[in-house]
């Protein structure tokens, strides 16, 4: 039974049901040091992001990998995560690697809205600058953004997570060779950083 937090509104009572984080600290797909965790669950699979996102803001038709990335701060400090240097590393089975840098909220949103269908196997998609005033894409952004991380600080004794998107140009086969890759972990407190973390995405964990 869940437990409910009582409520005074105006004089009245009422029950809200109090959310639940996930112990991510029991996940596979994780890595923690330092007292700090980073953990990942990947939307790889059609069925479970079309559940997430819902019709219309669906990355996994565009060819996008969500990515929910899990904080976790057990210090007694403030962290700060800089989100502009995540990336996934993959590890072709056939001897390539590739890292594919995260992608703005704007251009996963674009892809989205825009989507251009399986490319070759060998084609890379351009970097074009995309339209800027598009009704479509900034429909599919307002639908994507409370998915996505809100803060880059993670308070002490908390957990905040959200999700990144990278492009995996329809081949998600390649997901269970994949690794998110978070270089930038710091403390308020001290100038050094943090270890960086590392999350096997072929780890999956049971809910």
């Amino acid at each position: 039974m869940r437990n409910l937090l009582l409520v005074a509104t105006l004089g009245v009572m009422v029950t809200v049901p109090q959310i639940q984080e996930p112990d991510i600290s029991t996940w596979a797909a994780k890595d923690a040091h330092q007292n700090f965790v980073v953990a990942a669950e990947s939307y790889a699979d059609a069925a479970q992001s079309k559940e997430k996102f819902g019709k219309g803001a669906d990355p996994y038709d565009a060819g996008l990998l969500a990515v929910d990335v899990y904080f976790r701060n057990d210090t007694k400090f403030p962290v700060h995560v800089d989100l502009s240097t995540i990336r996934l590393d993959v590890d072709d089975p056939n001897g390539q690697k590739f890292h594919l840098e995260a992608l703005s909220l704007a251009r996963a949103a674009n892809d989205i809205a825009h989507p251009k269908g399986p490319p070759a196997p060998t084609a890379r998609r351009l970097p074009i600058p995309f339209p800027s005033g598009d009704s479509k894409q900034q429909e599919v952004m307002d639908k994507l953004k409370p998915f996505t991380l809100q803060s880059d600080i993670v308070p002490p004794g908390q957990t905040i997570h959200g999700c990144v998107f990278f492009d995996m140009s329809h081949h998600f086969d390649l997901v269970p060779h994949a690794s998110l890759y978070v270089p930038d972990v710091k403390s308020v407190a001290s100038d050094a950083g943090l270890i960086y973390f590392e999350v096997a995405l072929g780890h999956k964990h049971t809910p």
